[in-house]
């Protein structure tokens, strides 16, 4: 362990069950919009969306604005909603997200046993207001030395800038 000087954690789908807080963040949506019922399939549909959105993102085929109220645009015209409604959607969706703490297998238990022994951080491309209030509902904002978000990097991860851009701020790492 003492070769080790820092770890840097993926939030969403390593630390926390995204697809469960997603899950409800949008049925919580749809139900705050008047939407109607949200079914298992719309959200698979939606989270197929997503996925295609967020890569795309990845490869710089558009920003972050872009896809957060795209990727909602494209599932609402499919499902036949309009959708002047999807920026409103988004912000509210960005604040569900952080509702929902599901944690993955033992997630919880080996950032609290790394914690003083080691230095914690956790990555992510999520939103600052997603990601910070998970963060801090999970406990897991309290055990890291600090967050490094995409958006406040001005890097999407996984691109060698976002990790670039993490290791100049962590002195003594290299």
């Amino acid at each position: 362990m003492s070769d080790i000087k820092a770890v840097l954690w993926d939030v969403d789908g390593t630390l926390l069950d995204f697809l469960a807080a997603e899950r409800e963040a949008i049925k919580t949506c749809f139900s705050l919009f008047g939407l109607g019922e949200c079914t298992d399939e719309m959200i698979a549909q939606y989270s197929a969306i997503n996925v295609r959105w967020w890569q795309a993102l990845e490869r710089g085929e558009y920003t972050k604005p872009e896809i957060l109220v795209g990727r909602f645009a494209e599932f609402f015209t499919a499902r036949g909603i309009d959708t002047a409604v999807a920026p409103a959607f988004n912000a509210e969706y960005q604040l569900r997200l952080g509702d929902t703490i599901v944690f993955r297998d033992d997630s919880y238990r080996i950032v609290s046993s790394l914690c003083g022994r080691v230095q914690q951080f956790a990555v992510s491309n999520g939103t600052v207001t997603a990601q910070t209030k998970k963060l801090r509902l999970s406990g897991l904002g309290a055990l890291m030395d600090g967050v490094f978000l995409s958006e406040q990097l001005g890097a999407e991860k996984p691109s060698a800038v976002f990790f670039d851009r993490c290791m100049e701020r962590l002195p003594g790492v290299r």
